[in-house]
């Protein structure tokens, strides 16, 4: 019988040892009664017996005083509560500029403390992996940013050098109709780009908000008119219903929510992709709140993107136009006037909702 324990109790002492994480057995007097190999490592001692009866804050961390992230309290001889709760508690510290997890496990004898098992894990090197991953999700969202605002550019600047380069060619033969008809292709491509530049801008720099007494209702209208003009070709199969409930003012930045309107309805015609189809807008008053629903029937969004549509630089086109601020320009100006805006898709449609507080005084 006792050639059993005792070979048991190599057994245990080699698994023990085996385990690559410090493992520290500590008493209810704070001193040291067992460690593995891999604390030994992480002190940087070949020694066992060198920490064995210590004090664990001595030892260990360096304290002359019992640690301040200790869970045990010696003056009232108990744990804090989260500890009594959990029957473990984490600690994250700074030790020698690394970042160690403290975890502590109580034992009790005949539902009395006995002693406490303090696993030791260096967050070192998970947090710079994590801090590298993340500089090249960065770097990762700035290339597709770059490449979205080259392709976006490209397009209305390569329209312009064809524009101007056949005017050149037809300087002889030019009438008042095609010099018109060419400046107008010009002019609509500088447009082209300068919006691409202004999403920039707004997503880099926030313009201040200017609240005026403003009736919603025709904002959405002008809105729906801007995008028509803006988009005739994308525009002219498009079935357009606006159903207003609520006629009064009230206060909101006029220019910033007529930004959000125009992304939201151009982003429904390019869905659309000169298809015939709708786009509902409905304008209703919830107690305190003005509720803003814009939907269409152009497909609906894939389930992958819809967690992500509002991200910046995230785009779901399938040309991969668009720089993929626009949504998230949206979801900025809205969170600015202290509301919400979502989205919900199913079957072939995708319904946006805005709330907006019921401000009538400033």
């Amino acid at each position: 019988m006792s050639f059993d324990i005792e070979k048991k109790s190599i057994e245990l002492e080699l698994i023990f040892d085996s385990i690559n994480k410090p493992i520290i057995l500590i008493d209810k007097n704070f001193q040291i009664k067992r460690l593995n190999r891999a604390s030994l490592d992480f002190l940087s001692s070949q020694n066992f017996a060198e920490f064995i009866d210590q004090k664990c804050f001595t030892k260990l961390y360096g304290r002359d005083k019992i640690c301040p992230y200790c869970p045990f309290d010696s003056e009232k001889n108990s744990f804090d509560n989260a500890f009594i709760e959990n029957r473990e508690i984490h600690r994250e510290i700074l030790l020698k500029n690394e970042t160690i997890r403290l975890s502590f496990f109580p034992i009790f004898q005949d539902n009395d403390f006995h002693s406490v098992v303090e696993n030791i894990s260096n967050l070192t090197s998970k947090l710079e992996k994590e801090e590298e991953k993340l500089k090249y999700r960065n770097l990762a969202s700035l290339g597709v940013m770059i490449s979205g605002v080259a392709h976006e550019l490209n397009n209305p600047l390569t329209g312009i050098g064809f524009t101007v380069q056949n005017l050149l060619n037809n300087l002889q033969h030019i009438t008042n109709d095609f010099l018109k008809n060419r400046l107008d292709m010009i002019q609509k491509d500088l447009e082209r780009a300068s919006n691409v530049v202004n999403d920039i801008i707004s997503f880099a720099k926030p313009e201040k908000q200017k609240y005026y007494l403003t009736d919603i209702n025709t904002i959405v209208h002008n809105s729906k008119e801007a995008t028509q003009r803006l988009y005739p070709d994308l525009s002219k199969n498009i079935q357009w219903e606006i159903h207003n409930e609520y006629d009064d003012s009230f206060y909101f930045d006029p220019s910033k929510m007529e930004r959000v309107f125009l992304n939201l309805f151009r982003n429904a015609l390019q869905a659309f992709d000169y298809k015939k189809g709708q786009i509902r807008i409905d304008i209703k008053k919830k107690k305190n709140m003005v509720q803003l629903s814009i939907e269409d029937n152009a497909g609906g969004i894939d389930k992958q993107a819809i967690d992500k549509i509002f991200d910046p630089f995230y785009s779901n086109k399938k040309d991969s136009m668009g720089t993929g601020l626009g949504l998230s320009i949206c979801f900025s100006i809205i969170a600015d006037h202290q509301g919400k805006i979502s989205v919900k898709s199913k079957d072939d449609r995708t319904k946006f909702q805005i709330t907006l507080p019921l401000i009538k005084k400033l």
